[in-house]
């Protein structure tokens, strides 16, 4: 294979090029490619694929040895400049490399390597274009976009050869020999492995290699991955100087903020090249050699008529540092949206989406064409425990071939204002009663509208029910002693008398549990969302939430049952990291199980809402003008039933932590680009992101 190696860094040097004699090394020690250099004779980084239009092209040429076997000061040292190729070491190709100086930029390097200089003299064509080891990394769209080390793999794609540009993240000037050795090594085995990839794949162009000089640096140890470029954007990179020169000239001197960007890739927490280098690993980037067009705007241009387009707003009223604020700003931002917190700066007559918490909904606007809400005004057949169990009843009574049937535990409603007339309130539950005296299940009994896992327990006999009310009341009791007191109570809150409703739901006994998480129970969190009147998406990119102790079995119950390995809500586990895995990177479930996971959460999901739209419409309104997320939890069991938990409005999308915070930016850019914006401007989808499952 014909390599041709180039960069933007110019002749190899300590201070300016670093890197790139350990990369020739290893590469003539541990390949038979047949390696030509043709490089810049100066420093030309920042000019991206540019060429110096109308200058003639000169070339000089240095000459190296073997030097980085091991550590020396003398590793970056050559003999050259020439003005002509030195047949002395020009001969003697075992011992000498060549290296071509061009008096111009990194493009005009890689077309004249490609065409003129070792085409010729070798008989045979480039191959590849291998830019770089650049002195720095080139993440993120501010840097790439302006790299002379991607811009001459660039053009070497303009010219029919594909390319990879390779670019070393330092954090230290000072430079370890082992660090570049390992780095050297790596490099050559990735450009191997991708040169492989760009035969297999027409498609990609170039690769972008990010790798970063850290001591944690391993072959077969640091995590490879292919990644996207983080977008992001800054202010000038000039400041004007306050005074003027003689020729009264204003000077504007070259200060690019290099920290701000590092501060940006810190949070943006997306799976980016620059979140990978942050981790210590290696970033590998596919890209095409071309401007991408976008199908915004089609068909004829005219310059007669008037323009009527006009500003839609984002108008977002939660605080800045609420956990789903960036998200928003950004999916809404992408599509040209004004973004405001004021609402006395919304244009008037002009269409906007109010993201706020369900208070801050202006209710007089509610039928307002271009108010556009983040929630239905009436969802309680849904979002709360005991109206859903009535939603759910009366639907299967009548389609008693619902999933709904299976997928929903047995329950019971229990209405109680005191712990002293639990056994007046079983008396008109009788059918309760009778099931909880047959004493071959567990029950747990879950308050209709608390949450966070506030008041849930389990049980089997009637007596500990009653246990567990009276704990309520006793609670009620402590609190009043302790306000009387000027003290914070310091239990969970409830007060039996303030909750009145409760499920009492048979306890799925025999979940799912996964060795590789010390068979710890978990629960499913998906976000579904909903459109108007009425679509229905269930996002695919589910969450496992797991227990904060491992699962054993409930059999003879104490009163005082430890309930940390039986609820999974990671709100309850804020003295350590709550285990939270993406559910189709979970270990020890095979794809098909998956999958048929999955296919179930989509129907269970779709009968649920037609449910709460076909038996119950006073409880359940959808909006022409509104659209919700909800969180809805699913239960798996040990056969891979899935059961359906409960709903929730307003969820608690902090959930998925820092590493996971890109499920949440996809599921808000999904939902600006695939649900509000085509509400707001009358455009039926067809088809949306498979990301989003349409199930309704």
């Amino acid at each position: 294979m014909h390599v041709l190696l180039t960069n933007d860094d110019g002749p190899i040097n300590d201070g300016s090029c670093p890197y790139m004699k350990y990369l020739v090394d290893e590469i003539k020690q541990s390949t038979d490619w047949d390696l030509s250099i043709v490089i810049p004779d100066q420093q030309r980084s920042w000019i991206g694929k540019a060429h110096f239009a109308g200058k003639p092209l000169v070339s000089t040429y240095i000459y190296t040895k073997y030097s980085t076997e091991k550590p020396n000061p003398d590793i970056n040292k050559y003999e050259g400049p020439f003005d002509h190729p030195v047949k002395r070491y020009s001969d003697n190709k075992e011992e000498y490399q060549e290296w071509c100086l061009i008096n111009s930029t990194p493009a005009a390097c890689a077309d004249i390597g490609i065409h003129h200089l070792y085409r010729q003299s070798k008989h045979k064509p480039i191959d590849l274009v291998i830019s770089g080891p650049n002195f720095g990394k080139n993440s993120s769209n501010l840097y790439i976009l302006t790299s002379g080390t991607v811009g001459a793999a660039m053009e070497a794609v303009t010219h029919g050869v594909r390319a990879i540009a390779l670019s070393y993240a330092f954090n230290s000037m000072d430079h370890d020999f082992n660090t570049l050795k390992e780095a050297a090594k790596i490099s050559v085995k990735l450009i191997k492995k991708l040169y492989t990839e760009l035969t297999h794949h027409p498609e990609i162009d170039l690769f972008s290699i990010n790798i970063p000089l850290v001591d944690s640096l391993k072959l077969g140890q640091t995590k490879i991955e292919y990644a996207p470029i983080l977008q992001n954007q800054w202010g000038s990179i000039y400041t004007p100087q306050e005074t003027l020169n003689d020729k009264r000239q204003i000077q504007f001197d070259w200060t690019p903020d290099f920290k701000r960007v590092y501060k940006d890739g810190l949070i943006d927490h997306n799976h980016t090249d620059s979140r990978v280098l942050l981790k210590e690993g290696i970033s590998v980037t596919p890209l095409k050699a071309a401007f991408q067009e976008l199908q915004t705007l089609s068909g004829e241009v005219s310059l007669d008529k008037e323009d009527l387009s006009v500003t839609k707003t984002l108008l977002i009223t939660i605080p800045e540092d609420v956990y789903v604020y960036e998200p928003l700003v950004s999916a809404f931002k992408t599509l040209g949206y004004n973004v405001t917190s004021d609402p006395k700066s919304v244009p008037k007559g002009s269409p906007v989406f109010h993201y706020g918490e369900y208070e801050d909904i202006d209710l007089d606007l509610v039928h307002d064409k271009n108010y556009f809400i983040p929630s239905y005004i009436y969802r309680k057949a849904l979002i709360r425990k005991h109206y859903l169990a009535n939603t759910v009843h009366q639907y299967v009574a009548k389609y008693p071939n619902s999933i709904l049937k299976r997928a929903v535990p047995e329950n019971y409603q229990l209405e109680l204002d005191y712990a002293e007339f639990l056994d007046d309130s079983l008396d008109d539950a009788y059918e309760l009663r009778d099931a909880i005296n047959e004493g071959d299940k567990v029950w747990i009994v879950k308050p209709s509208m608390s949450d966070k896992g506030q008041g849930i327990s389990i049980f089997k006999t009637v007596d500990q029910l009653q246990a567990i009310f009276d704990a309520f009341d006793n609670d009620d009791d402590e609190d009043d002693e302790e306000e009387n007191q000027g003290d914070k109570k310091q239990g969970n809150g409830l007060i039996l008398s303030h909750l009145r409703h409760f499920i009492i739901q048979e306890y799925i006994a025999n979940p799912l549990l996964l060795p590789a998480y010390d068979d710890k129970k978990f629960h499913l969190r998906t976000y579904v969302v909903c459109q108007g009147n009425l679509k229905v998406f269930v996002y695919k990119n589910i969450l496992t939430l797991f227990a904060g102790s491992s699962y054993k079995a409930p059999t003879e119950l104490e009163r005082e049952i430890d309930l940390s390995g039986h609820l999974t809500n990671t709100c309850l586990q804020e003295e350590e990291d709550p285990l939270v895995v993406p559910f189709w990177k979970l270990k020890g479930i095979s794809q098909c199980d998956k999958d048929k996971v999955f296919d179930q959460v989509s129907e269970i999901t779709s009968e649920l809402f037609t449910a709460a739209t076909t038996v119950d419409k006073l409880n359940f309104q959808p909006l022409e003008n509104a659209m919700e997320i909800f969180g809805v939890d699913f239960l798996v069991d040990d056969n891979y039933n899935v059961y359906l938990l409960e709903v929730n409005s307003y969820p608690d999308f902090k959930q998925t932590g820092d590493d996971l915070k890109d499920l949440i930016y996809k599921l808000f850019k999904l939902v600006a680009s695939e649900v509000v914006d085509p509400m707001i401007t009358k455009l039926d989808k067809v088809e949306v992101d498979a990301n989003l499952k349409q199930v309704l």
